[in-house]
């Protein structure tokens, strides 16, 4: 045999050897669709193969006519869904016209649009679409419509849900300005957060009236606390639903009797230490208190019960306000006060707490959602400044805090919230709290002792002395210092003296006293840190009220805090149903916490030539989003 014929007998062995191989084994499946189903998305899906049969229709798409097109995409867009491919429907609805549908494609596409209402938790919406959908319903999708309806059943009997569709029925039976009925409405959605009913106001495809009434009930909660600028709200929300029953002075009317249902209780008690220890904390407090109520007292009846250092006297002045007939209590300011009071049988007057509750807090039987706390946590103050540098866009930190139980708590406190994700804590310590001289510990953190024993190591090598500079650590963002002024008065200069004055420097508020005084705080310039709202507005020496309490601004953020707990008062109960109601306090903005807490996000200032300044949050630049090209 020739070599050539050789060659050739070995490679059609080769073939029938392939062959049988292919034979004796299990073949993939195709990636064609063709292959599959010979180009047939109905097959596709009656097999339950939805990703392919939407990836067929789509196919045929491209090349169909405008009308045929369309029904395609509706078809596929529908098989996304059932393949649990959420986004892709959405990305294939923004190519469907309806106006190019026939009734039975526009009934389909109703199903689909109630569907993605139902997963977004739209129920007014998707009941809208189904109403719209069953009078030209396919009988092929009657199964589809069927299965709608009762998972549409299901979310109306969430309570959000409920509260939205009694707002419906009230708001399709009001044709003309209604008082009471407005009014009535605007109640039935007081436990439906401000988030659901923004973004449900924004849904282009609920109802109009009801979108209207839910936008307006939006803007009357975001303007209740500070009402200076209602009246440019209902203007642009007017103007977003002109077609809607209420003219613009109806609804600055509904605004009006819609925040005077919320009042000051008649009858208040306020428990705050009148000796001992905390008495001027106290007495700030105390007065504090008073400039807010002599603003607006109402019909509101203020009691003082004075309390001492031992819990005991402030279960004493609890029972002379029962005796009193009081309906509100503000205080004690101690937790163990608190807490001796908390554990009476029989408690039932509503309070709210000048300090946290313990995690483990309960509220008593029958007093939930009535005793309310308000936090003056220094360690929740130090989660807030690692919150505010990584919104900042911080990633790498440097914590540096006195060798103390207090410096201890409020390191860690920084730390459990800084790392998360993919956030580095490079380096730690702690200065002793007696020392003037910090170089050391400075020398350390900045790796300024690692740069000189380099150039020692590298004279005794070159055995020649060299002129030399040492170079601090480049890979540190954000700073965390945990100081009292004085502290912060020396090691700012000394950050500085070691070049790491560019490098931003947070403090707790304890880096301020409260008493401005621009010359001595100079040596403070560029460090950030937490602030109470009526200290921004007081930063001159001049600008502090005439009262003792104050102590000259020392005692300014407790005098805030009892100013916010009188003006919280009429608030507390929206801020417990609504997770997304702020009150914007003198010593900072309230939202609703756990476990009765109220959670107090600070205002934020920058030492600017020795005076607090607003720090202005400027968020890094978002990174740059991959561009989605259109599915045809």
């Amino acid at each position: 045999m020739s070599s050539k014929a050789l060659q050739t007998a070995v490679i059609i062995l080769g073939i029938l050897l392939l062959a049988a191989t292919s034979g004796c084994t299990t073949s993939p499946r195709a990636p064609s669709a063709e292959r599959d189903y010979q180009g047939s998305a109905e097959r596709a899906f009656a097999l339950r193969d939805f990703e392919q049969a939407a990836r067929i229709w789509q196919q045929d798409a491209i090349n169909a006519p405008p009308a045929q097109a369309a029904s395609y995409r509706v078809r596929a867009a529908d098989a996304w869904l059932l393949a649990n491919q959420l986004q892709s429907a959405e990305d294939l609805l923004k190519w469907i016209s309806r106006a190019e549908l026939d009734s039975r494609d526009q009934a389909r596409l109703d199903l689909i649009l109630a569907d993605i209402a139902l997963q977004h938790e739209r129920p007014d919406e998707a009941d809208l679409l189904l109403q719209q959908a069953q009078p030209r319903l396919p009988s092929s999708s009657l199964n589809r419509y069927n299965s709608l309806s009762a998972r549409l059943q299901q979310l109306l009997s969430l309570p959000v849900s409920r509260d939205i569709s009694v707002a419906a029925k009230l708001s399709s039976s009001i044709e003309h300005y209604d008082p009471h009925t407005a009014l009535e409405l605007l109640k039935s959605l007081e436990k439906v957060s401000s988030r659901e009913l923004k973004l449900r106001a924004a849904t282009p495809r609920a109802e109009q009236r009801l979108s209207g009434w839910l936008d307006l009930a939006l803007v009357i909660r975001q303007n209740l606390v500070i009402p200076n600028h209602v009246s440019r709200a209902v203007a642009g929300w007017k103007a977003r639903h002109p077609a809607h029953p209420l003219a613009e002075n109806e609804a600055l009317d509904l605004w009006l009797r819609y925040r005077q249902q919320f009042k000051a209780p008649h009858k208040l008690a306020v428990l705050l230490p009148g000796k001992g220890r905390l008495s001027a904390a106290g007495a700030a407090v105390r007065d504090g208190l008073m400039s807010a109520f002599l603003e607006n007292p109402g019909n509101t009846e203020i009691l003082f019960f004075p309390t001492g250092d031992e819990p005991e006297s402030a279960i004493s002045a609890y029972f002379s306000a029962m005796d009193a007939g009081v309906d509100w209590i503000i205080g004690p300011l101690q937790k163990s006060s608190i807490a001796a009071i908390l554990k009476l049988a029989g408690l039932a007057t509503p309070m709210l707490a000048l300090n946290e509750f313990s995690p483990s807090f309960n509220a008593p039987p029958g007093m939930s959602g009535q005793i309310f706390g308000i936090s003056l946590s220094q360690e929740k103050e130090a989660a807030a400044v690692a919150e505010h540098a990584i919104r900042s866009g911080f990633e790498r930190a440097v914590v540096l805090a006195p060798e103390s139980a207090w410096g201890e708590r409020m390191a860690l406190a920084f730390e459990e919230d800084f790392l998360q994700e993919n956030r580095e804590l490079i380096a730690a310590a702690r200065y002793a709290v007696s020392d003037n001289d910090h170089s050391r510990v400075m020398e350390r953190i900045l790796k300024i002792d690692e740069s000189k024993a380099r150039k020692k190591r590298l004279e005794n090598t070159l055995q020649i002395p060299l002129e030399f500079e040492a170079v601090r650590r480049n890979d540190i963002d954000v700073i965390f210092l945990a100081a009292s002024a004085e502290q912060a008065k020396l090691i700012r200069p000394q950050l500085r003296f070691y070049d790491a004055g560019d490098i931003p420097v947070y403090a707790s508020s304890r880096i301020y006293s409260g008493q401005p005084d621009p010359v001595s705080n100079q040596d403070l310039n560029g460090i950030r840190f937490p602030i109470t709202p009526w200290q921004l507005e007081h930063v001159e020496p001049g600008d502090i009220p005439n009262l003792e309490s104050i102590r000259d601004g020392n005692f300014a953020s407790l005098y805030s805090i009892g100013y916010d707990a009188w003006k919280l008062l009429p608030w507390l109960e929206i801020i417990k149903r609504d997770p997304d109601f702020e009150f914007p306090g003198q010593s900072g903005i309230y939202r609703a916490g756990v476990k009765g807490n109220l959670q107090r996000e600070p205002a934020w200032a920058v030492f600017s030539r020795g005076r607090p300044k607003p720090l202005v949050l400027i968020p890094p630049p978002a990174p740059p989003q991959d561009r989605v090209e259109p599915m045809f």
